[in-house]
């Protein structure tokens, strides 16, 4: 795997992130992670994908080394939106592509909502556009909330523990050595309960305003990737693909919400061809 260090930037709020960057030449790509986990673990995914091109991969708000603020203002969605935005910076338009892993493909896909023409492209693992139906949103609200003082009351290593044991990530863990399930475990506990219960308050499926609506608007080709065996974003996968018009969806076989760890070439594969393809017309 690639060396990188990391290091700390403020972004536009005061919000220390630290950020991985890998060297390269080419249109860059930045690299959102999903909730618990942090920039490291997109690194074997961008390696396997990124083809020469530079990469930066972020610490969210609340992991691994970036700060975890104990206001909730810097974890709504629209904060952390600035956030990524600020750290990136000026680039000409459709120059960056922007991949995003769960909760790090909502990040992008509400990114995409706020700049519709500026990236190169939007990439999506296990990931949706938020919740549209208002109950609905509601109910899953609320569960994040009794989650995150869950979270607080037992601590973060019992928390690891019982989320790692969600039907969610059974395909994962069954796959994974005794090395490499105490591996994840031990990333994951690197967080603070500040953050990621921060995170899950403010950040979470139920507070995020949904991007459904805006799909039709992004003019910057959209590629929604999701497991076989996660069934539930599967199906929205294919809905990104229909809702937006310059969207597609790649569905891989044999893998579940982990899809990049569960088989990472598999999930680079149509990456890769996808990266390819958007510098190809955007050249024409």
């Amino acid at each position: 795997m690639s060396e990188s260090t990391v290091e700390h930037v403020t972004a536009a709020d005061g919000t220390s992130l630290a950020v991985r960057r890998l060297d390269g030449t080419g249109n860059p790509i930045v690299a959102l992670h999903g909730f618990t986990g942090d920039g490291s673990t997109m690194l074997p995914l961008l390696d396997a994908c990124r083809k020469g091109r530079p990469a930066m991969a972020i610490d969210l708000v609340g992991h691994g080394a970036s700060a975890s603020p104990d206001s909730l203002e810097h974890y709504a969605m629209p904060s952390v939106v600035d956030q990524v935005l600020s750290l990136i910076g000026p680039h000409d338009p459709a120059t960056v592509h922007l991949l995003g892993y769960s909760m790090g493909g909502r990040v992008a896909l509400s990114i995409a909502a706020r700049a519709p023409w500026y990236f190169a492209s939007i990439i999506t693992i296990s990931s949706t556009p938020g919740i549209l139906d208002p109950a609905e949103r509601t109910v899953r609200y609320d569960a994040d909330q009794e989650r995150a003082r869950h979270l607080e009351e037992i601590g973060v290593e019992a928390f690891i523990d019982e989320w790692l044991t969600m039907p969610l990530f059974a395909p994962y863990m069954a796959g994974l050595s005794e090395a490499e399930r105490a591996a994840t475990i031990a990333q994951r506990n690197t967080g603070s309960a500040t953050g990621l219960a921060n995170s899950l308050r403010g950040t979470g499926t139920g507070s995020m305003p949904p991007t459904w609506q805006t799909l039709p608007s992004v003019r910057s080709p959209i590629l929604a990737i999701a497991g076989s065996l996660d069934t539930a974003y599967v199906e929205t996968a294919e809905r990104i693909a229909e809702a937006a018009p310059f969207a597609q969806s790649a569905i891989v076989d044999g893998v579940g919400h982990v899809a990049h760890h569960e088989n990472c070439s598999a999930v680079a594969a149509p990456i890769a061809a996808f990266l390819e393809g958007c510098e190809r017309h955007a050249d024409l």
